[in-house]
């Protein structure tokens, strides 16, 4: 669904392991999918580093596509992360993520004025219609 993530998420080793890509990408906001599969633990759900993985992955890969759209491409790394796990997923993975333009733009501004920035997401799991864990995650951008 788009072909420059998913191409970037081949050269990650724990993303093509887990199967992760993306499922849906519009104007705000991206979706990533994992299949359950290739994620399970031997208690028959999910496991949790796999959740935190695509957790993190959604938010990073959101910020790269949003700033690639404004001609930015600074290195996005995750720096802090909480996440509440709600529910045992046992079914496919699917975690979302959006970005306000407001923010977007602060970004944007801070990247080019000052070659730095910080995003705060909040990103959430669901597998099948359960919401089974939420992250916040505190994002570097750095503009080299």
């Amino acid at each position: 669904m788009h072909p420059e993530i998913n191409s970037l998420f081949a050269k990650i080793p724990p993303a093509r392991a887990m199967g992760i890509t993306v499922s849906k990408h519009w104007k705000n906001g991206i979706e990533l999918s994992a299949p359950f599969e290739r994620n399970c633990n031997d208690k028959g759900t999910a496991f949790a580093g796999s959740i935190a993985s695509l957790l993190t992955l959604a938010g990073w890969s959101l910020l790269t596509v949003q700033l690639r759209k404004c001609e930015l491409e600074p290195d996005i790394m995750v720096v802090a992360s909480e996440i509440k796990y709600a529910r045992p997923a046992k079914q496919d993975l699917r975690a979302s993520v959006e970005l306000r333009k407001p923010e977007l733009e602060r970004i944007q501004n801070d990247l080019q004025t000052r070659q730095r920035s910080r995003a705060r997401l909040s990103i959430t799991l669901h597998s099948g219609k359960t919401e089974c864990a939420t992250a916040t995650a505190d994002y570097a951008l750095i503009q080299l």
